[in-house]
C-alpha cells in the first residue's frame, strides 16, 4: 500500500471512534451541565485539540504542501531554525486557577521568563491571575483570541471579531506584548493580514508537547503521536519528548497548555534538565527569535 495512503487510512480510523462516541445533546440541558461541557472545559478542548490534530495530518497527507500554503490553514509549526542554545517556553488557553499560580511559582524560583498567550474572555474573568503573570521579571502576554473558537470553523468576520475583542482587553487594556497565536493553530489568510495591519507577529512554535494528549493515563495513540510529532519510544514518556525535540531543534519555542495537569506537574523538572543540558530562555519577542515569528 502507498505510504501515505497507509497513514490516511491510520488517521481516519483512529478518528471514527471520535465521531461515533459523541452524545446526542440533551433537549433540555440543566444550566449546571452546559457549564460543565463549556468552550473551556478541559475535555471539550482536549476533544476538539485530537480533531484539529488528526485533520492537520490528513490534509498534509492528501494535498500538495503548495496548497495548503496558498490557503494558509496550517502554519504553526516554525519551519524557521530557531537561535541555537535558546528556548522560549509558551503557554496557552490561560489564566487557569490554580494552574496559573503554580507554574508562575516554578518560573519565578527558576527566574526563567515565558509567554501566556491568554484566552481573553478568561482573562477578564480572572484578572489577579493576569496581574500575577505580569509582575514576573520578563513575562510576556499575547493575544490567543477572545473565546478560543477554532477559526477553520467560524466565518471570517467572526474571525475579526474574535482578535479585535481580545486586543481591545489584552493590549489596549492591558498593555499586552503584539503577539498573536491562533486557536488550535489554525490560521487563515484574512487572519494573517488582519493582525498583521493591527501591528501583531504570528508566533507558532518550534516543539510541540502535545500536553493535551499525554494528560490521559494511557499515553499516546500512534496517530495523536504522529499528528504532533512524537517519537514512537516517547508515546509515554512527556518530559523526554519535549527534551528530545528540543534537542533535536537545539533548542526553539515550546507550546504548553496552563489547561493541562501534566505541563504544570513536569515544569520544574523540564527547566532543571534543560538548564542541565546549557540551554539559556527567552521569549519570542525577543531579537534573537523575530525570525521564527510571522
Amino acid at each position: 500500500m502507498n505510504p501515505r495512503l497507509l497513514l490516511s487510512t491510520i488517521v481516519l480510523l483512529a478518528a471514527l471512534p471520535l465521531a461515533s462516541a459523541q452524545p446526542e445533546p440533551a433537549a433540555s440541558a440543566p444550566a449546571a451541565s452546559a457549564a460543565a461541557s463549556g468552550p473551556h472545559s478541559r475535555a471539550a478542548h482536549v476533544e476538539t485539540m485530537r480533531r484539529t490534530h488528526l485533520v492537520r495530518l490528513q490534509e498534509h497527507l492528501e494535498k500538495p504542501e503548495e496548497e495548503l500554503h496558498r490557503t494558509c490553514r496550517f502554519e504553526s509549526d516554525i519551519a524557521t531554525l530557531p537561535p541555537e542554545g535558546v528556548v522560549a517556553l509558551t503557554f496557552e488557553a490561560g489564566p487557569e486557577p490554580g494552574h496559573t499560580e503554580a507554574i508562575l511559582a516554578v518560573l519565578a524560583r527558576h527566574k526563567v521568563p515565558a509567554t501566556f498567550f491568554l484566552i481573553a474572555e478568561k482573562a477578564r474573568a480572572h484578572p489577579e491571575l493576569v496581574a500575577q503573570a505580569r509582575a514576573l521579571p520578563g513575562a510576556v502576554i499575547g493575544n490567543h483570541s477572545w473565546s478560543h473558537p477554532n477559526f477553520h470553523d467560524i466565518p471570517v468576520a467572526e474571525q475579526a471579531k474574535e482578535v479585535d475583542t481580545a486586543d481591545a482587553l489584552l493590549h489596549a487594556d492591558l498593555g499586552a506584548t503584539p503577539l498573536f497565536r491562533y486557536p488550535y493553530g489554525n490560521a487563515s489568510c484574512e487572519t494573517n493580514e488582519r493582525v498583521h495591519t493591527m501591528g501583531y507577529r504570528i508566533v507558532g512554535w518550534h516543539v510541540d508537547s502535545c500536553d493535551w494528549a499525554f494528560d490521559g493515563p494511557k499515553g499516546l495513540s500512534a496517530s495523536e503521536a504522529l499528528s504532533c510529532g512524537v517519537l514512537p519510544v516517547y508515546r509515554h514518556d512527556f518530559l523526554g519528548h519535549i527534551v528530545a525535540s528540543v534537542r533535536a531543534h537545539r533548542g526553539g519555542v515550546v507550546l504548553m497548555h496552563e489547561t493541562h495537569d501534566i505541563s504544570v506537574d513536569n515544569l520544574d523538572a523540564l527547566i532543571t534538565r534543560l538548564e542541565a543540558e546549557g540551554y539559556k530562555f527567552s521569549t519570542p519577542s525577543a531579537p534573537e527569535f523575530q525570525a521564527s515569528l510571522r
